[in-house]
């Protein structure tokens, strides 16, 4: 793993380096019954002065095995060992360091392997929503294949982007040469455009976690305002240290609270004009039937009259 410092960016060439499903496995175990504890630990009066303790999210990024020939039952054994334990699951074919696996980012091998996926997730008994992380170095075309097969599977959500394998001109560091997947500032500007695109393709009806180049508030807004729902935090964490994520919530209210927008709804996708305000109509549109039903309930119960 190589630092850019003059970039804000890092490459790194690690691969999926794991100690393997099984001790994978055995950690989440450890998790989950220590949350559970927890939880049964409290008394009714923490629960009453403090609420309920945040629960973060826990997601399980998938990959198979670098020498794998059979890569659909590599990630349907995964999903059955480890979706169990999982908030969500994802699905990656977009890391560069594992030879072959962004080749199961072509469409017609990733139809194949993401139903083999809805398969085996939609066997446990608990069905964690299954997300497919996919690579900034696709065409805008292979883009948008992509996103017919994802519309036609239904899929539950989309992570953009990975690390990126070109390296801008822009490059500053002596360290720019090294073999690896490209992250931080330098791929900020390409995976907003993916999300901008995807989210445009899919008509914003698949869900998208933003990632890459997140340094500022701004960063943020410019991703939910391109499409992003969600963003997460990586190259960024090394530079600015975990203190950044306060900060980011406080630059982003600010921002939003600047441009009238209370909820994060009303940033997300709203550079697509079009798609947007269908979007809100359809949100008003809900939002009306819901009460009317709860009226006419509350009529047919004599609650009012």
């Amino acid at each position: 793993m190589f630092r850019l410092v003059e970039d804000e960016g890092i490459i790194n060439r690690y691969g999926f380096n794991s100690v393997g499903a099984d001790a994978v496995e055995d950690n989440l175990k450890a998790y989950r019954q220590t949350q559970k504890e927890q939880e049964q630990n409290r008394t009714i009066f923490q629960n009453w002065l403090y609420g309920s303790p945040p629960q973060g999210l826990l997601g399980i990024n998938l990959g198979k095995n670098k020498s794998s020939t059979t890569p659909i039952q590599d990630y349907q054994a995964l999903i059955r060992q480890l979706g169990p334990y999982a908030d969500y699951l994802v699905i990656n074919v977009s890391s560069p360091n594992t030879p072959g696996l962004r080749d199961l980012q072509e469409s017609s091998s990733l139809e194949a392997l993401l139903k083999g996926c809805q398969r085996a997730r939609d066997k446990l008994q608990m069905q964690p929503p299954l997300l497919v992380k996919l690579a900034p170095d696709l065409t805008d075309d292979e883009l948008r294949e992509i996103a017919d097969v994802l519309l036609r599977l239904k899929i539950d959500g989309i992570i953009l982007t990975n690390t990126t394998i070109q390296r801008p001109s822009s490059l500053m560091s002596s360290n720019k040469e090294e073999t690896g997947g490209l992250s931080g500032r330098p791929l900020q500007q390409r995976s907003t455009e993916c999300i901008r695109n995807l989210y445009k393709w899919t008509n914003g009806r698949i869900p998208i976690i933003g990632v890459g180049g997140i340094f500022e508030g701004k960063d943020v807004h410019e991703k939910l305002r391109a499409g992003a729902s969600l963003v997460q935090v990586y190259s960024g964490m090394v530079y600015k240290g975990p203190g950044m994520v306060s900060k980011l919530r406080h630059e982003l209210a600010n921002l939003m609270l600047q441009n009238g927008q209370r909820k994060l709804q009303e940033v997300v996708g709203i550079d697509h004009d079009d798609l947007y305000w269908k979007k809100q109509q359809d949100v008003a549109h809900q939002n009306w039937s819901k009460e009317a039903t709860i009226l006419e309930e509350r009529m047919a119960t004599k609650e009012i009259v």
